[in-house]
């Protein structure tokens, strides 16, 4: 039945060619979604972690038009916040919003300080030309990290001067070498963001060693960013306890709210495709199997007649459509993976960071939800199957065998 297909009208085959289309376009899709839903999630959240980790902690006073309320973070208070181990990495910065001016132009900004123990692995990876500029907790290097877009702006390349004023009681001026450039197609950032030494805005704040604009944690792997955010808290209720100094703490999430919920849609939107996507293939296969039981109603009718039962006549035409639903499946997989696989390594589907914040479509593969995927459709498909086989029961052996 499977190999020959030579049915009475000669239907069969292209039934079986059509159900095992619809099986593996379904997958197909369904890969693809998955993967790039999966690709857009992590990785938008992996560079919005970059820039401000899992959690910040700043003075409740705190607000995006006045950064002059500093916390103060001891040695000590970072010993506290690691001992519990949901927490694996603590880093002080500051930052201050200012002007950034050349001879001929000028942009605002936004110049974030940091210390020795900041994580520049994230920028590191972003990094276009020179280096990372060196951060000391007493001596002011002088140089800057600039993003490519200020530096187009402002057309300035490694090794060039720029002045940045800040507005206090009266215009603070500090001259900077750009010591490196950076882009990580994350617009909203790439257009503020500029990186130097702490000490260097410790000074024009008049500020204190411990004291910084905020703190930054990040959450062990494996930990959920609910539980490190208490054990966070817990610690700065008792430092606040102690120094009458108050605390707000707020997670990523929170901070980018907006961002969040767009990726939640995007994940509606998989769910949704997923729907679709059975409909589609569990109509192909019923509609498949309902023409070959038809047009093998003699053979039923002759299998009755010999004594076989409802159930076991099922049964075969059941197995001969998981045959087709795997067939469907191993072409869905081999396509699904296959274009991941060269999305991920040469990027042949591009993107507009301005509109996506990634420069070309993202794929993330996974072994436990593609096995979990493959396992549903097949279930799924079966599932749906059981209904339009028990037609079989209804053919009758004395009518159908005189068409033979």
């Amino acid at each position: 039945m499977y190999r020959r297909g030579d049915g009475a009208r000669g239907a069969t085959r292209p039934a079986v060619i059509i159900a095992t289309v619809g099986v593996s376009l379904g997958l197909f899709v369904m890969i693809l979604s998955m993967a790039v839903a999966r690709g857009f999630r992590n990785q938008v959240s992996e560079k919005v972690r970059g820039f401000m980790q899992d959690i910040q902690v700043v003075n409740c006073g705190y607000s995006t038009e006045s950064d002059e309320l500093p916390v103060s973070c001891p040695v000590g208070n970072f010993d506290m916040l690691l001992a519990g181990n949901r927490i694996e990495h603590a880093q002080r910065y500051v930052e201050k919003a200012g002007v950034l001016r050349t001879d001929s132009s000028f942009q605002g900004f936004v110049l974030k300080g940091v210390g020795q123990e900041y994580d520049f692995s994230f920028l590191e990876s972003y990094l276009l030309e020179g280096e990372i500029p060196a951060c000391s907790d007493s001596v002011a290097s002088g140089g800057v990290l600039l993003s490519k877009t200020l530096a187009d702006r402002l057309e300035l390349s490694v090794g060039d001067k720029v002045d940045a004023c800040f507005m206090q009681e009266r215009i603070r001026l500090r001259r900077f070498t750009v010591a490196g450039i950076y882009q990580t197609n994350f617009p909203d950032y790439d257009k503020v963001y500029a990186f130097t030494d702490i000490h260097a805005l410790q000074q024009i704040n008049g500020w204190s060693a411990e004291q910084s604009s905020g703190i930054e944690l990040t959450v062990a792997d494996g930990v959920p960013l609910y539980d490190a955010y208490m054990d966070a808290r817990s610690v700065f209720d008792e430092i606040t306890v102690r120094t009458g100094e108050p605390y707000m703490i707020r997670t990523t999430q929170q901070i980018n709210s907006g961002l969040f919920a767009w990726l939640d849609i995007l994940n509606v939107n998989v769910v949704i495709i997923l729907l679709l996507m059975m409909g589609i293939a569990g109509f192909t296969i019923i509609s498949g199997l309902l023409i070959i039981i038809l047009e093998r109603t003699s053979m039923i009718g002759m299998l009755k007649a010999m004594g076989a039962g409802n159930g076991l006549i099922r049964r075969i035409f059941l197995m001969l459509s998981a045959r087709i639903v795997m067939k469907g499946m191993v072409i869905g997989d081999v396509l699904g993976i296959g274009l991941c696989l060269l999305q991920q390594r040469c990027h042949v589907i591009p993107l507009n960071p301005e509109n996506y914040y990634l420069d070309s479509v993202p794929c993330e593969l996974g072994t436990g939800w593609l096995l979990l995927l493959n396992i549903t459709v097949f279930v799924l498909s079966l599932l749906m199957l059981t209904g339009p086989s028990a037609v079989i029961s209804r053919i009758a052996p004395s009518r159908s065998i005189r068409f033979e």
